[in-house]
């Protein structure tokens, strides 16, 4: 592909080579480390290597027949039982943080133990603390 956009546009020719063995490593373990800290700590390192190496195989034309299929049947399917889509967007990232803390002092305010309270919002606030990571570095 390269050589035919080098004599089309040779700018956006790439001449990457590739990944060093030593920055494979490094990658599959900065994977790991993401899967681990959004709570999948079951995934290791070899998990990541199998998916790796199962991407990197080919798909004969039978096999490529087959997925196509599969996917079109899947899709009718999902018509038949068409789910709501759960995910959390950009907005709803920004809006709970601040309900939450709304909550939180709320509970300080009223709560006749001072202990509890301040130890039931410092698990909270270590909890939603991921939700903030997801959503600051968008808006940085």
């Amino acid at each position: 592909m390269n050589l035919a956009w080098n004599k089309v546009w040779a700018e956006c020719a790439q001449d990457f080579p590739g990944f060093a063995e030593d920055d494979i490593g490094a990658i599959r373990n900065d994977l790991v480390n993401l899967c681990h800290r959004a709570d999948f700590d079951e995934v290791d390192d070899d998990d990541v290597q199998d998916l790796l190496e199962t991407n990197a195989e080919s798909l004969s034309n039978d096999e490529l027949i087959e997925l196509d299929k599969a996917s079109q049947e899947a899709v009718k399917e999902g018509d038949e039982k068409e789910e709501p889509v759960r995910g959390l967007d950009i907005k709803t990232l920004r809006e709970c943080p601040g309900d939450i803390e709304k909550a939180l002092k709320t509970m300080k305010e009223r709560d006749a133990n001072p202990a509890r309270s301040s130890k039931v919002a410092h698990d909270v606030e270590k909890s939603v603390k991921i939700y903030q990571e997801i959503y600051l570095p968008v808006h940085l």
